[in-house]
C-alpha cells in the first residue's frame, strides 16, 4: 500500500499551494466589496484550472479524480467564490458532456469551458423536488424537428453567467425514473429566464438561481445522451460531485486546524498561551485524527474511482465524513479564536459559513446514509 500522492499530482499541488497564496491577500477587497477581484478567475484560467478534469484533446489537464480532489483540498484555503465556476467543471455537468455528449457536442462546447468563455450550468432541482429527481415537473414534449421544455428550476449555481445550461425534464412522464432526459440549452433560447437570486450565508456570491422555462424551443441535437436515459447519468455524475464537495470540506478543515494551531501557540491566556491547557490540547488532538481520517477515506475513495470502482457507497462514505468531520474541525476552530472568530475578516468566520452547505448539497448526510446503506444491503 503506498499512501502518497503520485509525483506529478503532488508537483501540480504544490503549485496550486502557491497561486492560493498569491491570491489569498484578495480575500480582504472581496469581503468588503462583495465581488470577486477579476484577477482571481483570470489566473485561474492561465494556470488551467478551469480544464482540471476536462481531455487533454480540448486543451484540458485531463486529471482523474484523486488529483482534481487533491488539488480541491489546495484550492479550498481560498472563498469558494473565487473558484466556484470550476464546480460545474468537474461535476454532474462536466461529467455528462464528457460521458454523453456527442463528437459535434463536446467540440462545440469543451474548448469553451477550458478557456472560460463558455460558463455551464447544471439545472436539476426544482422547488418542491432536491434529493427525489422522480418527483421533478419540467418536461420536455417533442415538436417538428426539436423539442418544447416547460417548467422551473432552483438553487442552480453559475445560472446567471451560464451561456450553455444542462436541463433536467420529464419526455415521458409516465414512464417514471425512465422517462427523464437532459437537455443542452442556450441560454439566449427565447422563453428562458433568471427570475431571481437566492443569497446564501456562504459559497456563492450574489447567490445561486431560480430559472424558468416557458415554451423554450431545442432543436432535436440538443438531447444530451439517450432519451429517457437521464436518471442515470444523473447518478452516474453525482459519484465524482461528492469526492469533490469532501475534498473542499477537507481543505476548508485542513486550513482550519493550521490556523487553530497558530492561533492556540499564540494567544495569552492567564500568564502563558492556550496551547498550554490540556482542553485546548484535546481539541487539536480530535480536529487533527478527524482531518486525517477524512483525508484517507476521501484520497481512498479517489483512486479506487480512477481503478474503475465506481462503487456509490465509496463515494458517499467519503463525502459523509470528510463534510462532517471538516464541519466538526471548522467549528472547534471558532471556539479557540474565541470571540474573534466569530468577526468579519477571520477566515475562521468565514469558513464556518462556507462549509456549512456542504452537508447538504451533492446529496445531503441523510441522503448518503441511505445510500451507504442500500448499497451494502442489496
Amino acid at each position: 500500500m503506498d499512501f502518497e500522492l503520485p509525483d506529478e499530482v503532488k508537483e501540480f499541488c504544490d503549485v496550486t499551494r502557491d497561486i492560493v497564496r498569491d491570491l489569498l491577500p484578495y480575500e480582504l477587497e472581496f469581503q468588503e466589496t462583495g465581488k470577486v477581484p477579476p484577477i482571481v478567475r483570470q489566473t485561474l484560467i492561465d494556470n488551467g484550472y478551469f480544464g482540471l478534469g476536462l481531455p487533454e484533446e480540448y486543451g484540458g489537464l485531463g486529471m482523474g479524480a484523486l488529483a482534481q480532489c487533491a488539488v480541491q483540498i489546495e484550492l479550498a484555503r481560498l472563498p469558494p467564490q473565487f473558484w466556484t465556476e470550476l464546480r460545474p467543471l468537474m461535476g454532474p455537468g462536466a461529467k455528462n458532456i464528457l460521458n454523453h455528449g456527442t463528437p459535434e457536442q463536446k467540440a462545440r462546447l469543451i474548448p469553451g469551458m477550458v478557456d472560460g468563455t463558455i460558463p455551464i450550468a447544471f439545472a436539476l432541482t426544482e422547488p418542491h423536488c432536491g434529493s427525489d429527481l422522480a418527483s421533478m415537473r419540467t418536461t420536455a414534449v417533442r415538436q417538428g424537428k426539436g423539442w418544447v421544455i416547460n417548467g422551473s428550476k432552483t438553487y442552480i449555481s453559475n445560472g446567471k453567467n451560464a451561456k450553455e445550461v444542462i436541463v433536467y425534464a420529464y419526455t415521458d412522464k409516465s414512464a417514471g425514473r425512465k422517462g427523464i432526459s437532459a437537455f443542452l440549452m442556450n441560454a439566449e433560447t427565447p422563453g428562458y429566464s433568471i427570475d431571481g437570486t437566492i443569497p446564501l450565508m456562504g459559497t456563492a456570491t450574489p447567490g445561486v438561481y431560480e430559472m424558468s422555462f416557458n415554451e423554450c424551443f431545442v432543436p432535436a441535437d440538443a438531447l444530451l445522451g439517450e432519451e429517457g436515459a437521464a436518471f442515470g447519468y444523473a447518478l452516474e455524475g453525482l459519484n465524482e460531485g461528492r469526492l469533490n464537495v469532501g475534498a473542499t470540506a477537507v481543505g476548508m478543515g485542513e486550513y482550519a486546524l493550521e490556523l487553530a494551531i497558530d492561533q492556540a501557540k499564540t494567544r495569552p491566556a492567564f500568564g502563558g498561551v492556550i496551547a498550554d491547557f490540556q482542553a485546548i490540547r484535546h481539541y487539536i488532538a480530535t480536529m487533527a485524527t478527524d482531518m486525517r481520517a477524512a483525508r484517507l477515506i476521501l484520497l481512498d475513495a479517489c483512486w479506487r474511482y480512477d481503478q474503475g470502482e465506481k462503487r456509490r457507497e465509496l463515494a458517499s462514505m467519503a463525502k459523509l465524513f470528510a463534510t462532517e468531520a471538516g464541519s466538526r474541525t471548522v467549528d472547534t476552530a471558532v471556539q479557540i479564536f474565541g470571540g474573534s472568530g466569530y468577526c468579519r475578516g477571520f477566515a475562521v468566520e468565514r469558513m464556518y459559513r462556507d462549509i456549512r452547505i456542504t452537508r447538504i448539497y451533492e446529496g445531503s448526510t441523510e441522503i448518503q446514509k441511505n445510500t451507504i446503506a442500500r448499497e451494502l444491503l442489496r
